[in-house]
């Protein structure tokens, strides 16, 4: 049976996926070093990233924290795997931590809205 935590981690890891998506996609339509250089990033990347923290935190109910920064951290990730960061690196760690605070809300509310609909717990006991 699974277990509240781990559903929370497979939630995490999707939402952190959505991230990984966004970096790639964006970076590669765009032809673009990094997705963030990308004119389709604030169009379609950063709304991609809400929108999976919001549906994830609706499914978990929980760590809206953890989850609502999973696709930024996918995001930042994936690029310094990608591109090797580069000297700008703290400042889009900085950029990151800003922009991710709309995914911590998005996911808040998606557990709000999960616990109104779904019920308070994220795995049946």
């Amino acid at each position: 049976m699974a277990t509240g935590r781990t559903d929370t981690g497979l939630w995490f890891a999707i939402s952190a996926a959505a991230g990984v998506a966004v970096e790639i996609i964006i970076s590669l339509v765009g032809r673009r070093r990094e997705a963030w250089d990308s004119q389709y990033y604030w169009t379609f990347g950063v709304p991609v990233m809400i929108l999976s923290a919001f549906i994830c935190g609706l499914f978990a109910r929980r760590a809206p924290v953890r989850i609502g920064y999973a696709p930024f951290l996918g995001q930042l990730v994936t690029m310094v795997a990608r591109t090797g960061g580069g000297p700008m690196l703290p400042l889009g760690i900085i950029l990151m931590g800003i922009i991710g605070l709309s995914g911590v809300l998005a996911a808040f509310v998606g557990a709000a809205v999960g616990k109104r609909l779904l019920g308070s717990s994220a795995s049946p006991h």
